[in-house]
């Protein structure tokens, strides 16, 4: 269905600083990319990191675009339009813009926002699996696919831009759609894709470094996640769920939801801070968790709840709390919610067992842990089930925070047995370089390291392939029974980075290969 309204009805509600045109122009269109533009198309100009908006208007306006909102003052004789809008933040405008001109889709929907470093991917399919148990229609926004009664569109980033994401409103609502459960990056938070949105419940699982490139600090880090809570929750309707076992999650809960109603949740009986006495909580009375998953008795506001679920380690006991926190607050079913989550058996690149033949006798799990923590915790789950060695390949990605590679080459040498150095997405880094820095943290640990054309001695030791193929197979040629093999970093991707080309390539199809061949 076609869409228009004119240019003073999107730019009603905004704070202008300069109006030019035909404020009565009709806008069949909203676009943010020059290359979008069609005629009747209103162009937001961005500023990014690498691209800038402003310069592209000409290309937009020879495309047919009859309007322009921009930051900067753009003169007539520098890149004539028709109508033309100034306004102090062109990304705030374009939140409200495009809620306008898709009629405000989000407030037909119950929003749920999950955000922090690790968990995010996993609690948004096991709260998606709840909602379907059910009897709802759930939608789903993040990282592996944008997913909703039958349509399944692929991620380019884990939060769309806030035209993108209230187009996909637009659409979930008319296709019968009624939560929305939404992985929110501290990208989208720090950079107003979410502004003006209202969420049913948002959920804090973690914080740990990650994203520094773009945020410089920790505490811009968590200030962009604390976004969500103190910004986009309504005081009377909305739930908070926070991990009361994280240190930032402990934080958040000391400096306010917004006045929503808060739960929290922890993987043992202090489910809040000392002056958080008598808010609801969810624990876990009891964890057993083995190579077959997670069994826990939770203790809930509406009573003890037992949970079986297929999924594995610490980690995903912590996915689990915070997926049923969540639904706790939303009001839906105990049944549906231990059905739900029982009904996950695994997710895509988060500890994912790839199947290997019985009689090798080792196994391989790939996952997308590429941050410290998300990395100690795969490993340590890991660890506790592996009788054998525990080899562990991985890198860091480049073009991106820098200072997490020693340390992660640090607890991969100390958590494994075997470490095999090698490329993520190098981008437009030397793979080699990157491989210096993870190496450093490696080194700290004292372990000897070995050629890789070399047998390993029989202790703890490490060696380097930037080639991430050959890294993989020389992880699995070396594996016996007992051994388990833990591929990190890109988990669900297809594709690796190289330079600024992506490639084809899956871990989990890598070792399919190598199988396949032996």
């Amino acid at each position: 269905m076609e869409r228009m309204k004119t240019l003073g009805q999107l730019i009603g509600g905004l704070e202008i600083i300069e109006a030019r045109g035909a404020m009565d122009a009709p806008i069949t269109g909203v676009c943010y990319d020059s290359r979008q533009a069609e005629p009747g198309s209103l162009f937001v100009c961005l500023k990014g990191s690498r691209v800038d908006g402003h310069r592209f208007i000409a290309h937009a306006v020879s495309r047919g675009a009859v309007a322009v909102i921009a930051e900067e003052d753009i003169r007539p004789d520098a890149a004539p339009t028709p109508a033309y809008v100034r306004v102090p933040a062109s990304r705030a405008a374009l939140a409200a813009v495009a809620a306008d001109f898709y009629d405000h889709p989000a407030s037909g929907l119950a929003l749920v926002g999950i955000t922090g470093t690790n968990g995010k991917t996993t609690t948004s399919l096991l709260l998606e699996s709840v909602l379907r148990r059910a009897g709802l229609e759930p939608g789903i926004l993040g990282t592996l696919a944008y997913r909703w009664a039958g349509r399944e569109i692929p991620a380019p980033m884990t939060t769309p831009e806030s035209l993108d994401l209230q187009r996909i409103f637009r659409q979930m609502l008319d296709d019968g759609v009624s939560h929305v459960v939404m992985e929110v990056s501290s990208h989208a938070l720090a950079l107003g894709r979410v502004a003006g949105l209202c969420f049913r419940a948002g959920v804090f699982t973690n914080l740990s470094q990650d994203h520094l490139d773009f945020h410089r600090s920790m505490e811009q880090y968590f200030s962009a996640k604390e976004l969500l809570f103190s910004k986009c929750l309504d005081a009377g309707r909305s739930v908070a769920a926070v991990n009361a076992d994280d240190a930032y999650g402990k934080r958040l809960l000391e400096n306010g939801v917004r006045g929503a109603r808060l739960l929290t949740y922890s993987a043992g009986p202090a489910v809040a801070p000392p002056s958080f006495k008598g808010v609801e909580g969810v624990f876990a009375k009891d964890a057993r968790l083995g190579p077959g998953g997670i069994s826990a008795l939770l203790s809930t506001p509406r009573g003890d709840l037992k949970i079986e679920s297929p999924l594995v380690g610490r980690l995903n006991l912590y996915n689990v709390l915070a997926a049923v926190s969540a639904s706790v607050g939303l009001d839906l079913p105990l049944d549906a919610v231990a059905g739900g989550i029982r009904a996950v058996s695994e997710v895509d690149g988060r500890l994912q067992r790839v199947e290997v033949p019985e009689r090798l006798g080792y196994h391989v799990i790939v996952d997308y842990a590429h941050t410290p923590d998300a990395m100690e915790k795969a490993l340590t789950c890991l660890r506790e089930m592996t009788p054998g060695w525990l080899i562990g390949v991985f890198g860091c990605g480049g073009d991106r925070d820098r200072g997490k590679r020693p340390l992660m080459g640090k607890i991969g040498a100390r958590l494994c047995d075997l470490v095999v150095l090698t490329s993520d997405n190098p981008r437009t880094e030397d793979p080699e370089t990157i491989l210096d820095e993870v190496e450093a943290g490696v080194r700290e640990t004292g372990i000897p390291r070995f050629n890789p054309g070399d047998a390993p001695p029989n202790c703890k030791c490490y060696t380097r392939c930037a080639d991430r193929r050959r890294a993989i197979d020389l992880a699995l040629s070396l594996a016996r029974h007992g051994d388990l093999v833990f591929i990190g970093g890109k988990g669900h991707e297809t594709y690796q980075i190289i330079g600024t080309t992506k490639h084809p390539f899956d871990d989990r199809q890598v070792v399919r290969e190598y199988l396949a061949g032996r």
